[in-house]
């Protein structure tokens, strides 16, 4: 190979390399060429010494590279050497794929550990500021009760209104609407109302209704809106007891944290439904009754069921509520996250050091052999 085909070459194998230093480049080694040719040396033997054009122009990119980054250490720079380095024989590349396989999981490890820690840390907060300040409100599920056949079915025993028919939500002869109950006294029913004032009795007799009223001012909390129909405001009742002519009941207790009791039963209680009602309306323990078998839900203890002298009970773990288990999961998820980032940084730390040492001893391999070069010419 002649001189001009070798340097034409060279020049395009460093098309990359700024042209000014390309140029200093060209020139070296046109000086070296021409030294060697003028102490006796064939032009041939010279550019067969120096190799392939190519490869040399690759190890001259890979000094230059590496010149960049030990100006700025960064990892752009330190894996724009890597890949110089890689380039120059199969051996390197070899090693360059388990390399590039280590960095992805390492760069999965950073993903999942960081969305473990973000996701405990915004479900940790998210539930704590619930449980300690009662914001943001949380979804609760309500209960619903069906009636018999020929009245309406499943009405919502939470002091909201019907999202099917718009009708407030009513057990058997008393309706919950808003703040008020309301009565609806079919024939031979009758109620029994304890209120802050004083008692109402009213029947429901042979279409007559008959009521009457113990105490001052009792009669003005009742309110006629139809034909055996009355209305009452829950603030102003402490207990109130229906019952029609089959012997079906309904019982309220209102107590003083303004938790409304109630109790559904038919004449010989065998079937009874049970359940608890605070200001807002919210369902919080349930538990009905058929015969032997029966279902008790409560938050706080958990599930019941119980069918002659079986029973199964579900408890959450340790006896942490909902809320409580959620927590401590999120404070699991954010501790396992931050754990995992700390591993990450600090195999990212190792395997700079190491890439950094590796690619230090590369370059010092090729600078030797091109000092050689230089030498031989």
């Amino acid at each position: 190979m002649k001189q001009d085909a070798f340097i034409q070459r060279l020049r395009q194998g460093l098309g990359n390399l700024p042209r000014q230093e390309v140029e200093e480049i060209v020139a070296d080694y046109r000086e070296y060429i021409g030294d060697a040719i003028a102490a006796g040396r064939k032009e041939e033997d010279v550019i067969s010494a120096l190799g392939d054009p190519d490869k040399l122009a690759r190890e001259i990119k890979a000094q230059a590279t590496y010149r960049q980054w030990q100006a700025r250490r960064s990892f752009g720079n330190l894996a724009r050497v890597v890949a110089s380095i890689a380039g120059l024989g199969l051996l390197n590349l070899i090693l360059l794929v388990p390399f590039i396989i280590y960095l992805a999981l390492l760069t999965v490890g950073y993903v999942v550990s960081g969305a473990c820690a973000v996701g405990g840390l915004l479900a940790a907060v998210y539930v704590g500021s619930h449980q300690m300040f009662g914001w943001p409100l949380a979804d609760k599920p309500s209960i619903h009760v069906s009636r018999e056949a020929g009245h309406s079915a499943s009405n919502t025993a939470s002091g909201e209104g019907d999202e099917e028919n718009g009708q407030p939500p009513d057990l058997g002869t008393v309706r919950v609407d808003g703040d008020h109950f309301v009565l609806a006294l079919d024939e031979g029913s009758k109620a029994s109302i304890v209120t802050r004032h004083g008692v109402l009795e009213i029947k429901n007799r042979d279409g007559d209704t008959k009521i009457v009223a113990i105490g001052n001012g009792t009669d003005k909390l009742l309110t006629k809106t139809g034909d055996n129909r009355y209305r009452i405001a829950t603030s102003e009742v402490k207990s109130m007891e229906v019952k029609d002519d089959d012997g079906k009941a309904v019982s309220i207790v209102h107590t003083d944290d303004k938790t409304l009791l109630w109790d559904v039963r038919d004449r010989d209680r065998s079937e009874r439904v049970q359940f608890e009602q605070d200001a807002q309306g919210n369902t919080s323990r349930l538990a009905l009754k058929s015969g032997s078998d029966s279902v008790v839900i409560d938050p706080n203890k958990g599930i019941t069921l119980k069918s002659d002298n079986d029973m199964v009970h579900i408890v959450a773990p340790m006896g942490w509520s909902l809320g409580a288990m959620t927590l401590r999961y999120a404070l699991a998820l954010l501790i396992g996250g931050a754990l995992g980032l700390m591993i990450c940084i600090w195999l990212t730390r190792l395997t700079w050091r190491a890439v950094s040492r590796y690619v230090s001893r590369q370059i010092s391999a090729l600078s030797a052999r091109l000092d050689e070069h230089g030498q031989t010419l």
